[in-house]
């Protein structure tokens, strides 16, 4: 982590590293390290192919089964350990008190891939950057506008072993309802006035600082 971070953990400047950071029940269980692109109003962080991560993974280090049913995922025995993001460019769109946050992805390659609305608890700030708690539903739309659920099984099987409430379920599907008519009108950030968005080209791929999971 750069220095300008230690100084300021409230305000930072473009190109600096943070952490992005998903923690529901008090120890972090994934991170992500990213490059702050703007901080004001909207919050824009910038992930990039090959950036180490932090992530669960069972107690050899090897990767939890995704095609494992969400119910038996979640009890498996796991330890946060090394991971990477291996696959897309994303823009992380982030505001204050907002239930989601919003991607733009593209392929390494820098193709267009779409929107994910990625439903979460309003992000904390914190000296390592922004906490938040993932929600399992989101919603994906493609470049052409077209969106869907993404995740809904997920969803209703986090449900039934409790991970949500029936209040909680409802409200996190009140989140996504409420994004579904900025989608549809192509407001921003769905008019595509980003999708030309690229990093500066002197910005450096952050690493996992040594206090990734400090509070």
């Amino acid at each position: 982590m750069r220095a300008a971070d230690a100084v300021s953990p409230v305000h930072r400047s473009p190109g600096d590293h943070a952490l992005l950071r998903y923690r529901r029940l008090g120890p972090v269980s994934y991170a992500l390290p990213v490059t702050v692109v703007r901080d004001s109003d909207v919050v824009m962080l910038w992930l990039q192919p090959g950036t180490p991560t932090r992530k669960r993974v069972m107690p050899d280090g090897s990767s939890i089964p995704r095609d494992f049913p969400y119910a038996e995922r979640a009890a498996l025995p796991h330890v946060v350990g090394e991971g990477t993001w291996t696959t897309n460019h994303a823009l992380i769109l982030v505001r204050d008190g907002d239930p989601c946050d919003i991607r733009l992805f593209w392929s390494e390659s820098w193709e267009f891939k779409g929107w994910y609305v990625n439903l979460q608890d309003p992000v904390r700030r914190v000296p390592t950057g922004w906490d938040t708690a993932d929600h399992v539903l989101d919603l994906w739309v493609d470049p052409g506008g077209r969106w869907a659920w993404k995740d809904e099984h997920e969803f209703a099987e986090a449900i039934r072993i409790g991970r949500f409430s029936e209040t909680e379920a409802e409200a996190i599907r009140a989140a996504g309802r409420a994004v579904i008519p900025k989608i549809e009108a192509q407001v921003w950030p769905f008019d595509r006035s980003l999708i030309e968005w690229r990093p500066d080209p002197g910005w450096s791929m952050p690493g996992m600082p040594d206090d990734w999971n400090a509070d």
